[in-house]
C-alpha cells in the first residue's frame, strides 16, 4: 500500500511538472515579450544638440554602447522644440536617465534644481585626472560640477604658406601678427573664411579674444539671468565692447574681412586656394600637409589673446529623478573609458581625453595643447550670458564693425534685453 502511495505521489509530481511546462509554452507571443522588455535594462536618453559635430560624436558613442551592451535598451528623444522642452518633459513626468545639452541649458537647468551633481561620479572614474579641466569647466556652476563635456573644439588660426609666398606677405607667428595678415589679404579684396559651429562667427570669436581679460567669467556665469540692475554692477562689461571697437580699428578690420565658410572651405584652404583659415581643431584630420602653419602663440603681452577659445557645444548631465541611474552611470563610465575614446581620436577627432590624445600627431599637437592648457576662462562669453542678452550682444557686435560705436552698449543691451 506505501508502495503504491509513493508511485501515486510520484506520478502527481510528474503531471504537476507538465501543467506548468505546458503553460509556461503557452503563453502569449506578446506576453513573453512584455516579460522580456520588463527584464532588459533600460536607459532613456534626451538628446538636445543641435550642433552637427557633436551629434556625430554622440551617434559613434550611442553606437559603440550598443554594439558592447546589447542588454540595454536605450529610448532616443531629440529636442524637436525650443530649450523650454527639456523642463517640459521633465515637468510631465517622462523617464530621461542621461541628457545631452549645452552649457546655457545646463545652467537654466540647474537654477531649476533639477540636475544631479556628478562630483561623486567624477571622483570615482577619475575624470579631473584622465580629461582636461576644460571638459569640466563647461558643466561647472559655481562650486558644483553638473556635466562632462563630449568633445572640445579649440578655434586655431591657420595660414598656408603658400599662398602667402605668391602674395609676398611673410607668415605670421603669434596672433597679432595672423591679425596683420587679415588686414592685408583683406585690402587685397581676399576674405577669410571662418568654419565654426553654426551658432558662431568672426565676430563672436573675436569677441571672445577680448572678453576674458576684459571680465571675470565666474562673476559673469554667478549673474546669470539675474536682472538689468545685477547685471550693471559687473566690472568690465562695457570695456569689452571698448576694445572689442579698439581691435578691429587699429588692425583695419571690416565686415568684409571674413566670411562664413564650410567644410568646402577648409579642403580648399589646404589646396592653397585661400590664404587664411579660422576653424576648429574637429578638422584636425583634414589640416595635412607641410604647406599649413598654426599659430600656437596666443599671448603675446597685448589686451587680447592670452585664452585659445574652446568650444563645448554639448555636455552629459543627469536629472535627480533618473529612474535607472545605475544605468545611466554605466553609460558614462562606458562613453568615458580611454578605450572609448581611443576609438573617436582613431576617427580623427581630438578628444577630451589625455591618454587618448598621445596619438594626435602633425599641428594636431598644438591644438591638444591648446585643449590642455584651457580652463574657465577659455569658456566662450557667450556660453555664459541668456538668449536674450546673447543675441544683443552679436547685434551690438555688428555695428560696432559697421562703425557704430556708442561707448555705452552694455548699458544699451541691458535696457533692450529686459525692457
Amino acid at each position: 500500500m506505501k508502495k503504491t502511495f509513493k508511485s501515486l505521489k510520484k506520478l502527481c509530481s510528474l503531471i504537476m511538472a507538465l501543467v506548468i511546462m505546458f503553460s509556461i509554452s503557452a503563453c502569449k507571443p506578446e506576453e513573453a515579450e512584455k516579460q522580456k522588455s520588463e527584464m532588459q535594462k533600460k536607459l532613456n536618453v534626451f538628446l538636445d544638440t543641435t550642433d552637427a559635430h557633436s551629434s556625430n560624436v554622440i551617434k559613434f558613442l550611442m553606437d559603440d554602447f550598443k554594439k558592447n551592451n546589447p542588454d540595454v535598451e536605450i529610448k532616443l528623444n531629440d529636442v524637436l522644440g525650443g530649450k523650454s522642452d527639456i523642463i517640459e518633459t521633465i515637468n510631465l513626468g517622462t523617464e530621461i536617465d542621461v541628457i545631452f545639452t549645452d552649457r546655457n541649458t545646463l545652467i537654466e537647468l540647474t537654477k531649476k534644481g533639477v540636475l544631479n551633481d556628478l562630483g561623486n561620479v567624477f571622483e570615482k572614474e577619475a575624470i579631473s585626472d584622465r580629461y582636461y579641466d576644460i571638459m569640466t569647466s563647461y558643466g561647472r556652476v559655481g562650486d558644483k560640477y553638473y556635466g562632462i563635456g563630449v568633445v572640445p573644439y579649440s578655434i586655431e588660426l591657420l595660414y598656408n604658406k603658400e599662398h602667402l609666398e605668391k602674395l609676398k606677405i611673410p607668415s605670421p607667428s603669434n596672433l597679432d601678427q595672423w591679425l596683420n595678415v587679415v588686414s592685408l589679404t583683406s585690402a587685397k579684396g581676399v576674405k577669410t573664411p571662418v568654419v565654426l559651429t553654426e551658432d558662431l562667427d568672426a565676430n563672436a570669436f573675436l569677441f571672445s579674444l577680448i572678453a576674458s581679460k576684459a571680465i571675470n567669467l565666474h562673476e559673469l556665469e554667478e549673474s546669470y539671468d539675474s536682472g538689468e540692475e545685477a547685471y550693471k554692477k559687473l566690472k568690465g562689461a562695457q570695456e569689452m565692447f571698448d576694445q572689442f571697437s579698439s581691435l578691429i580699428k587699429s588692425k583695419g578690420i571690416t565686415k568684409n574681412s571674413f566670411e562664413l565658410g564650410n567644410e568646402q572651405s577648409v579642403i580648399n584652404f589646404t589646396n592653397a586656394d585661400t590664404p587664411l583659415l579660422v576653424t576648429l581643431s574637429y578638422y584636425n584630420s583634414k589640416l595635412n600637409g607641410n604647406n599649413i602653419g598654426i599659430i600656437a602663440d596666443y599671448d603675446n603681452n597685448s589686451n587680447y589673446g592670452s585664452n585659445v577659445p574652446v568650444i563645448i557645444n554639448s555636455l552629459v548631465c543627469m536629472p535627480v529623478n533618473a529612474k535607472n541611474s545605475d544605468n545611466a552611470n554605466a553609460f558614462i563610465k562606458y562613453i568615458y573609458s580611454d578605450e572609448v575614446q581611443a576609438r573617436i581620436v582613431q576617427k580623427g577627432i581630438i578628444s577630451g581625453n589625455k591618454i587618448a590624445n598621445n596619438k594626435v600627431s602633425g599641428i594636431g599637437k598644438i591644438m591638444v595643447q591648446h585643449i590642455h592648457k584651457a580652463n574657465d576662462n577659455n569658456i566662450l562669453i557667450l556660453y555664459n550670458l541668456p538668449d536674450k542678452i546673447k543675441n544683443n550682444v552679436l547685434i551690438a557686435m555688428r555695428r560696432i564693425l559697421d562703425g557704430v560705436y556708442t561707448s555705452k552698449e552694455w548699458e544699451e543691451i541691458l535696457k533692450e534685453s529686459y525692457k
